[in-house]
């Protein structure tokens, strides 16, 4: 993925308004925040929240990933990690611990081999 830019991030976030027809007000009134603090982020004077960044999603339709970085996962990336997330959600924490412990070490292999 792209590096993180906030003024790429910000100007995605006001094509995105636009696109859906939204003005600067209507947005901060469904994000819940002050239509200073959504001029702010528009403008890449102010980062979002994280509860913030979750809205902007939701009501922009568009990923998180896009926002920030400017590219989406593929189809198949979101469905592993719907699948992952519903496992986290059922999973022992240790167990957990243990998988993440093992797939570093995968990780950190397949890059030594590369």
């Amino acid at each position: 993925m792209n590096g993180y830019s906030a003024k790429e991030m910000a100007q995605r976030i006001k094509v995105q308004r636009k696109n859906l027809g939204y003005t600067q007000d209507e947005m901060a009134e469904l994000l819940g925040v002050s239509v200073s603090s959504y001029t702010k982020i528009e403008n890449a004077f102010q980062n979002p929240s994280l509860e913030t960044l979750i809205k902007l999603s939701r009501e922009l339709k568009i990923s998180i990933d896009y926002m920030i970085f400017g590219e989406q996962y593929k189809e198949k990336d979101m469905r592993l990690n719907d699948a992952l997330t519903a496992v986290a959600k059922i999973a022992d924490v240790d167990k957990l611990a243990h998988a993440n412990d093992i797939l570093g070490k995968v990780i950190k292999a397949l890059r030594t081999t590369q």
